[in-house]
Protein backbone atom coordinates (compact mmCIF):
# COMPACT_ATOMS: atom_id res chain seq x y z
CA UNK A 1 0.00 0.00 0.00
CA UNK A 2 1.38 3.41 -0.96
CA UNK A 3 2.32 6.02 1.59
CA UNK A 4 -0.91 7.97 1.69
CA UNK A 5 -2.60 9.93 4.48
CA UNK A 6 -6.36 10.46 4.31
CA UNK A 7 -7.66 13.27 6.53
CA UNK A 8 -11.23 12.56 7.54
CA UNK A 9 -13.72 15.43 7.19
CA UNK A 10 -14.62 18.12 9.71
CA UNK A 11 -17.70 20.32 9.56
CA UNK A 12 -16.53 23.60 11.09
CA UNK A 13 -14.40 26.06 9.15
CA UNK A 14 -12.47 26.94 12.29
CA UNK A 15 -11.83 23.26 13.01
CA UNK A 16 -10.46 22.82 9.48
CA UNK A 17 -8.16 25.83 9.82
CA UNK A 18 -6.83 24.51 13.12
CA UNK A 19 -5.58 21.40 11.32
CA UNK A 20 -3.35 23.36 8.93
CA UNK A 21 -0.34 23.81 11.29
CA UNK A 22 -0.16 20.04 11.87
CA UNK A 23 -0.46 19.37 8.14
CA UNK A 24 2.40 21.78 7.44
CA UNK A 25 4.64 19.96 9.93
CA UNK A 26 3.52 16.60 8.53
CA UNK A 27 4.33 17.49 4.92
CA UNK A 28 7.66 19.04 5.85
CA UNK A 29 8.75 15.86 7.63
CA UNK A 30 7.16 13.34 5.25
CA UNK A 31 7.35 14.92 1.78
CA UNK A 32 7.02 11.54 0.05
CA UNK A 33 3.60 10.89 1.59
CA UNK A 34 0.51 11.90 -0.36
CA UNK A 35 -2.01 13.87 1.73
CA UNK A 36 -5.71 13.84 0.81
CA UNK A 37 -8.12 16.11 2.69
CA UNK A 38 -11.81 15.14 2.70
CA UNK A 39 -14.28 18.06 2.72
CA UNK A 40 -17.97 18.05 3.64
CA UNK A 41 -18.81 21.36 1.98
CA UNK A 42 -17.54 23.40 -0.93
CA UNK A 43 -16.46 26.22 1.36
CA UNK A 44 -13.75 23.98 2.81
CA UNK A 45 -12.67 23.01 -0.71
CA UNK A 46 -12.27 26.71 -1.52
CA UNK A 47 -10.52 27.42 1.78
CA UNK A 48 -7.87 24.77 1.11
CA UNK A 49 -7.24 25.83 -2.48
CA UNK A 50 -3.55 26.42 -3.27
CA UNK A 51 -2.42 24.87 0.02
CA UNK A 52 0.92 23.39 -1.00
CA UNK A 53 0.93 20.98 1.96
CA UNK A 54 -2.15 19.13 0.65
CA UNK A 55 -1.96 17.01 -2.51
CA UNK A 56 -5.68 16.40 -3.04
CA UNK A 57 -8.94 17.81 -1.70
CA UNK A 58 -11.99 15.59 -2.24
CA UNK A 59 -15.60 16.58 -1.61
CA UNK A 60 -18.48 14.33 -0.62
CA UNK A 61 -21.92 15.81 -0.04
CA UNK A 62 -23.02 13.69 2.89
CA UNK A 63 -25.64 16.29 3.83
CA UNK A 64 -27.35 16.52 0.43
CA UNK A 65 -30.29 14.67 -1.09
CA UNK A 66 -28.01 11.98 -2.51
CA UNK A 67 -26.17 11.16 0.71
CA UNK A 68 -26.47 7.39 0.19
CA UNK A 69 -25.08 7.67 -3.33
CA UNK A 70 -22.27 9.85 -2.00
CA UNK A 71 -21.50 7.28 0.70
CA UNK A 72 -21.09 4.51 -1.88
CA UNK A 73 -18.96 6.81 -4.02
CA UNK A 74 -16.81 7.51 -0.98
CA UNK A 75 -16.33 3.79 -0.30
CA UNK A 76 -15.55 3.09 -3.96
CA UNK A 77 -13.01 5.90 -4.26
CA UNK A 78 -11.31 5.87 -0.84
CA UNK A 79 -11.45 2.36 0.64
CA UNK A 80 -8.14 0.49 0.92
CA UNK A 81 -6.18 3.22 -0.86
CA UNK A 82 -4.49 4.85 2.11
CA UNK A 83 -1.92 3.72 4.67
CA UNK A 84 -3.25 6.15 7.30
CA UNK A 85 -6.62 7.70 8.16
CA UNK A 86 -6.04 10.77 10.32
CA UNK A 87 -8.98 12.11 12.31
CA UNK A 88 -8.08 15.49 13.72
CA UNK A 89 -9.40 17.11 16.90
CA UNK A 90 -12.19 17.75 17.83
CA UNK A 91 -14.12 14.87 16.26
CA UNK A 92 -15.98 13.19 19.10
CA UNK A 93 -18.80 11.89 16.92
CA UNK A 94 -19.47 8.33 15.80
CA UNK A 95 -19.96 9.53 12.22
CA UNK A 96 -16.31 10.61 11.98
CA UNK A 97 -15.12 7.28 13.31
CA UNK A 98 -17.25 5.32 10.84
CA UNK A 99 -15.89 7.45 7.98
CA UNK A 100 -12.38 6.64 9.20
CA UNK A 101 -13.15 2.91 9.45
CA UNK A 102 -14.59 2.81 5.92
CA UNK A 103 -11.24 3.86 4.48
CA UNK A 104 -9.90 0.45 5.45
CA UNK A 105 -6.63 2.13 6.37
CA UNK A 106 -4.47 -0.09 8.59
CA UNK A 107 -3.56 2.93 10.73
CA UNK A 108 -6.59 4.90 11.97
CA UNK A 109 -5.30 7.76 14.08
CA UNK A 110 -7.15 10.08 16.41
CA UNK A 111 -8.15 10.88 19.99
CA UNK A 112 -9.78 9.15 22.90
CA UNK A 113 -12.10 11.64 24.59
CA UNK A 114 -12.70 12.33 28.24
CA UNK A 115 -16.49 12.38 27.75
CA UNK A 116 -18.85 10.07 25.83
CA UNK A 117 -15.84 8.30 24.39
CA UNK A 118 -17.14 4.75 24.01
CA UNK A 119 -20.63 5.65 22.79
CA UNK A 120 -19.15 7.72 19.96
CA UNK A 121 -17.13 4.84 18.58
CA UNK A 122 -13.66 6.15 19.32
CA UNK A 123 -12.64 2.50 19.85
CA UNK A 124 -12.92 2.11 16.05
CA UNK A 125 -9.58 3.91 15.78
CA UNK A 126 -6.47 1.84 16.51
CA UNK A 127 -3.83 4.55 17.10
CA UNK A 128 -5.00 7.01 19.73
CA UNK A 129 -3.99 9.51 22.38
CA UNK A 130 -6.16 11.01 25.11
CA UNK A 131 -7.37 14.58 24.86
CA UNK A 132 -5.98 17.07 27.38
CA UNK A 133 -8.40 19.75 28.55
CA UNK A 134 -5.71 22.41 28.86
CA UNK A 135 -4.43 22.15 25.29
CA UNK A 136 -5.42 24.19 22.25
CA UNK A 137 -7.00 22.32 19.33
CA UNK A 138 -3.90 23.10 17.25
CA UNK A 139 -1.69 21.50 19.92
CA UNK A 140 -3.95 18.45 20.12
CA UNK A 141 -3.59 18.01 16.36
CA UNK A 142 0.17 18.35 16.42
CA UNK A 143 0.41 15.71 19.17
CA UNK A 144 -1.12 13.18 16.75
CA UNK A 145 2.00 13.43 14.60
CA UNK A 146 3.81 11.23 17.11
CA UNK A 147 2.26 8.27 15.27
CA UNK A 148 4.40 9.29 12.28
CA UNK A 149 7.51 9.44 14.50
CA UNK A 150 7.40 13.23 14.39
CA UNK A 151 8.20 14.98 17.65
CA UNK A 152 7.11 18.60 17.36
CA UNK A 153 7.90 21.36 19.83
CA UNK A 154 4.57 22.70 21.07
CA UNK A 155 6.25 26.08 21.60
CA UNK A 156 7.17 26.51 17.94
CA UNK A 157 4.07 25.40 16.04
CA UNK A 158 3.49 27.38 12.83
CA UNK A 159 0.43 29.61 12.36
CA UNK A 160 -2.74 28.53 10.59
CA UNK A 161 -2.83 29.23 6.89
CA UNK A 162 -5.03 30.21 3.98
CA UNK A 163 -3.09 30.39 0.72
CA UNK A 164 -4.27 33.67 -0.78
CA UNK A 165 -2.44 34.79 -3.91
CA UNK A 166 -1.31 38.36 -4.52
CA UNK A 167 -4.31 39.23 -6.70
CA UNK A 168 -6.71 38.11 -3.95
CA UNK A 169 -4.81 40.06 -1.31
CA UNK A 170 -4.72 43.18 -3.51
CA UNK A 171 -8.47 42.92 -4.12
CA UNK A 172 -9.13 42.83 -0.38
CA UNK A 173 -6.96 45.88 0.22
CA UNK A 174 -8.70 47.74 -2.61
CA UNK A 175 -12.19 46.99 -1.28
CA UNK A 176 -11.21 48.01 2.25
CA UNK A 177 -9.64 51.22 0.94
CA UNK A 178 -12.72 52.07 -1.13
CA UNK A 179 -15.07 51.97 1.87
CA UNK A 180 -12.82 52.84 4.82
CA UNK A 181 -10.32 55.21 3.26
CA UNK A 182 -7.50 55.85 5.73
CA UNK A 183 -9.63 55.27 8.80
CA UNK A 184 -8.80 52.51 11.26
CA UNK A 185 -10.73 49.50 9.97
CA UNK A 186 -12.40 47.01 12.29
CA UNK A 187 -13.90 43.79 10.97
CA UNK A 188 -16.91 42.51 12.90
CA UNK A 189 -18.57 39.11 13.05
CA UNK A 190 -21.68 39.16 15.21
CA UNK A 191 -22.66 35.58 14.38
CA UNK A 192 -21.67 31.99 15.04
CA UNK A 193 -22.63 28.57 13.79
CA UNK A 194 -26.25 27.71 14.58
CA UNK A 195 -25.60 23.96 14.88
CA UNK A 196 -26.01 22.23 18.26
CA UNK A 197 -27.30 25.37 19.96
CA UNK A 198 -24.13 27.32 19.24
CA UNK A 199 -26.15 30.42 18.43
CA UNK A 200 -25.97 30.94 22.21
CA UNK A 201 -22.24 31.76 21.85
CA UNK A 202 -23.16 35.17 20.43
CA UNK A 203 -22.53 38.42 22.26
CA UNK A 204 -25.79 40.43 22.15
CA UNK A 205 -26.31 42.32 18.89
CA UNK A 206 -27.32 45.37 20.92
CA UNK A 207 -23.84 45.39 22.47
CA UNK A 208 -22.19 45.30 19.04
CA UNK A 209 -24.21 48.32 17.93
CA UNK A 210 -23.40 50.25 21.10
CA UNK A 211 -19.70 49.46 20.71
CA UNK A 212 -19.70 50.85 17.18
CA UNK A 213 -21.47 54.02 18.30
CA UNK A 214 -18.78 54.59 20.94
CA UNK A 215 -15.92 54.50 18.41
CA UNK A 216 -16.84 57.14 15.79
CA UNK A 217 -13.25 57.55 14.56
CA UNK A 218 -13.08 54.02 13.13
CA UNK A 219 -14.85 52.33 10.23
CA UNK A 220 -16.45 48.92 10.66
CA UNK A 221 -16.80 46.11 8.12
CA UNK A 222 -19.62 43.76 9.01
CA UNK A 223 -19.39 40.13 7.89
CA UNK A 224 -21.88 37.28 7.84
CA UNK A 225 -24.38 35.21 5.91
CA UNK A 226 -28.11 34.63 6.14
CA UNK A 227 -27.48 32.95 9.51
CA UNK A 228 -26.57 36.37 10.93
CA UNK A 229 -29.17 38.35 9.00
CA UNK A 230 -31.16 39.51 12.02
CA UNK A 231 -28.09 40.60 13.98
CA UNK A 232 -26.46 42.32 11.03
CA UNK A 233 -29.61 44.19 10.09
CA UNK A 234 -30.04 45.34 13.68
CA UNK A 235 -26.48 46.65 13.74
CA UNK A 236 -26.93 48.48 10.43
CA UNK A 237 -30.20 50.01 11.63
CA UNK A 238 -28.81 51.16 14.98
CA UNK A 239 -25.47 52.72 14.06
CA UNK A 240 -24.69 56.07 12.40
CA UNK A 241 -24.92 56.22 8.63
CA UNK A 242 -21.55 55.54 7.05
CA UNK A 243 -20.06 53.94 10.17
CA UNK A 244 -20.59 50.39 8.95
CA UNK A 245 -20.23 48.68 5.59
CA UNK A 246 -21.83 45.27 5.16
CA UNK A 247 -19.59 42.89 3.19
CA UNK A 248 -22.08 40.69 1.36
CA UNK A 249 -22.23 38.32 -1.61
CA UNK A 250 -18.58 37.30 -1.32
CA UNK A 251 -16.96 33.89 -1.56
CA UNK A 252 -15.08 32.63 1.48
CA UNK A 253 -11.75 33.46 -0.19
CA UNK A 254 -12.95 37.01 -0.95
CA UNK A 255 -14.06 37.34 2.67
CA UNK A 256 -10.62 36.14 3.76
CA UNK A 257 -8.90 38.75 1.60
CA UNK A 258 -11.00 41.58 3.05
CA UNK A 259 -10.49 40.39 6.62
CA UNK A 260 -6.75 40.28 5.93
CA UNK A 261 -6.91 43.99 5.05
CA UNK A 262 -8.62 44.93 8.35
CA UNK A 263 -6.61 46.42 11.22
CA UNK A 264 -8.32 44.21 13.79
CA UNK A 265 -11.17 41.69 13.84
CA UNK A 266 -13.85 41.72 16.57
CA UNK A 267 -15.66 38.42 16.75
CA UNK A 268 -17.59 35.85 18.70
CA UNK A 269 -16.12 32.37 18.89
CA UNK A 270 -16.70 31.50 15.24
CA UNK A 271 -15.13 30.20 12.07
CA UNK A 272 -14.46 33.76 10.92
CA UNK A 273 -12.53 34.41 14.13
CA UNK A 274 -10.18 31.60 13.14
CA UNK A 275 -10.13 32.79 9.53
CA UNK A 276 -8.94 36.21 10.72
CA UNK A 277 -6.12 34.56 12.65
CA UNK A 278 -5.24 32.40 9.65
CA UNK A 279 -4.74 35.45 7.41
CA UNK A 280 -2.71 37.26 10.07
CA UNK A 281 -5.19 39.87 11.31
CA UNK A 282 -5.13 40.72 15.06
CA UNK A 283 -8.23 39.40 16.83
CA UNK A 284 -10.41 40.49 19.72
CA UNK A 285 -12.37 37.39 20.78
CA UNK A 286 -15.65 37.58 22.68
CA UNK A 287 -15.80 34.31 24.61
CA UNK A 288 -18.61 33.02 26.81
CA UNK A 289 -19.25 29.31 27.44
CA UNK A 290 -16.31 27.94 25.43
CA UNK A 291 -12.84 27.38 26.80
CA UNK A 292 -10.26 29.89 25.51
CA UNK A 293 -7.59 27.26 26.07
CA UNK A 294 -9.17 25.23 23.24
CA UNK A 295 -9.95 27.91 20.71
CA UNK A 296 -8.08 31.17 21.32
CA UNK A 297 -6.85 32.79 18.07
CA UNK A 298 -3.70 30.98 17.02
CA UNK A 299 -0.52 32.55 15.72
CA UNK A 300 -1.52 36.23 15.79
CA UNK A 301 -1.77 39.12 18.20
CA UNK A 302 -5.03 38.63 20.10
CA UNK A 303 -6.95 39.38 23.25
CA UNK A 304 -9.66 37.18 24.71
CA UNK A 305 -12.48 39.13 26.36
CA UNK A 306 -14.62 37.29 28.90
CA UNK A 307 -16.92 38.18 31.77
CA UNK A 308 -14.96 35.85 34.09
CA UNK A 309 -18.08 34.32 35.64
CA UNK A 310 -17.44 31.26 37.84
CA UNK A 311 -19.56 28.86 35.75
CA UNK A 312 -17.58 29.50 32.56
CA UNK A 313 -16.21 27.74 30.62
CA UNK A 314 -18.84 25.01 30.56
CA UNK A 315 -18.73 23.79 26.95
CA UNK A 316 -16.79 20.59 26.24
CA UNK A 317 -16.34 18.57 23.06
CA UNK A 318 -19.15 16.04 22.86
CA UNK A 319 -22.19 15.41 20.63
CA UNK A 320 -24.43 17.21 23.13
CA UNK A 321 -25.93 20.57 22.21
CA UNK A 322 -24.78 23.67 24.04
CA UNK A 323 -26.99 24.46 27.04
CA UNK A 324 -26.89 26.58 30.17
CA UNK A 325 -27.92 25.49 33.65
CA UNK A 326 -27.88 28.98 35.16
CA UNK A 327 -30.99 30.97 36.11
CA UNK A 328 -29.93 33.79 33.80
CA UNK A 329 -29.05 31.98 30.60
CA UNK A 330 -25.57 32.57 29.20
CA UNK A 331 -24.86 35.52 31.47
CA UNK A 332 -21.21 34.80 30.63
CA UNK A 333 -21.91 36.84 27.49
CA UNK A 334 -24.58 39.15 28.88
CA UNK A 335 -22.13 40.27 31.59
CA UNK A 336 -19.32 41.07 29.15
CA UNK A 337 -19.77 44.84 29.14
CA UNK A 338 -19.51 47.13 26.16
CA UNK A 339 -16.97 49.40 27.86
CA UNK A 340 -14.62 46.44 28.34
CA UNK A 341 -14.72 45.78 24.60
CA UNK A 342 -14.39 49.46 23.69
CA UNK A 343 -11.33 49.77 25.94
CA UNK A 344 -9.73 46.74 24.25
CA UNK A 345 -10.36 48.18 20.79
CA UNK A 346 -8.87 51.51 21.87
CA UNK A 347 -5.82 49.68 23.16
CA UNK A 348 -5.34 47.99 19.78
CA UNK A 349 -5.85 51.31 17.99
CA UNK A 350 -3.20 52.98 20.14
CA UNK A 351 -0.77 50.12 19.54
CA UNK A 352 -1.34 50.40 15.80
CA UNK A 353 -0.73 54.15 15.86
CA UNK A 354 2.48 53.66 17.84
CA UNK A 355 3.73 51.10 15.32
CA UNK A 356 3.03 53.48 12.45
CA UNK A 357 4.93 56.26 14.25
CA UNK A 358 7.98 53.98 14.52
CA UNK A 359 7.94 53.49 10.76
Amino acid sequence: MKKSIFITPMIGMGDVLMTTPAIRILKKNLPDYSITYCALNKGVVSLLKNNSDIDNVVFYDFFGFKKITELFRYIREQSFRHSHALTFYPSNRIHYNIVSLLTGAPNRIGHQYLRMNFSQGNWLKNRTIYEVDSLHCVEENVKLLSFFDITADLNSIPPMSVALDSSETDAGVALKKSVSGDRYCIGVHAGTSILKGHIARRWPMEYFAETIRKIPDAHFLLFGTKEELEANQYILDNTPKGAVTFISDKSIREVASVIKACDVFLSNDSGLMHLAAAVGTPVLSLIGPTNPAYIRPWGVKYKVLTANVPCSPCFVYSPKSLSCSQKIKFHCLQDLHVDTVVDAIREFMEDSAAEKDKK
